[in-house]
């Protein structure tokens, strides 16, 4: 009996296929997961440029509107953080904000606890931008003067609060907090601070 080649044979032949394309899966899995580490490392190293960006950005977020002496020009307003209560500030975002005063007040806090007592915090808030701003009051903290968060009180809503300002309007209103120290206050909006 005369045996075929083996290369003539069907079996030879599914075995070389099953083995092509078996391999051919296998290189295009390695490509495809090559592609995705590739990506996450891109993604990753976008995310830290982008926290890069931001920081710098954040250092130039607003610009004061303070008329300061004009020959001390060695400190630029642009990188300032700090300001004092009467100073407006105007954020990239674009709104206008200026704390007019911080002071303590005689208001019924709503679910204070005994040892809160209310500091009401005037501030106005423009819209120079060319669309709706939209506002949240409990954007703003206070700190007292043992720099603890003051609790922000519900009974602010009772003044008039907006939910948006319209391009080329302010708002005015008294931000009502629930503080336990008395003395020194600062108000937080953004990376600004104002003290009193």
């Amino acid at each position: 009996m005369i045996k075929k080649k083996f290369y003539k044979d069907v079996w030879f032949w599914l075995f070389i296929i099953s083995f092509l394309i078996g391999s051919f899966f296998t290189i295009g899995d390695f490509a495809i997961t090559g592609d995705n580490q590739h990506l996450t490392s891109q993604n990753k190293k976008l995310k830290k440029e982008i926290k890069g960006y931001k920081a710098l950005l954040n250092l130039s977020d607003y610009n004061s509107d303070s008329s300061d002496d004009e020959s001390d020009n060695s400190s630029s307003s642009d990188t300032e953080k700090t300001f004092s209560v009467g100073e407006s500030i105007e954020f990239k975002s674009g709104e206008k904000v200026t704390v007019n005063s911080i002071s303590n007040s005689g208001t019924q806090l709503q679910d204070a606890d005994a040892d809160q007592h209310a500091v009401a915090v005037n501030v106005t808030v423009e819209n120079t931008g060319s669309s709706p701003l939209d506002f949240n009051a409990q954007e703003f903290d206070l700190y007292d003067s043992d720099d603890e968060l003051a609790e922000f009180n519900a009974i602010t809503y009772e003044n008039n609060i907006p939910n948006s300002i319209a391009t080329g309007k302010k708002a005015t209103m008294d931000l009502i907090f629930g503080a336990k120290k008395t003395g020194t206050y600062s108000v937080t909006y953004g990376d600004a601070t104002w003290h009193n």
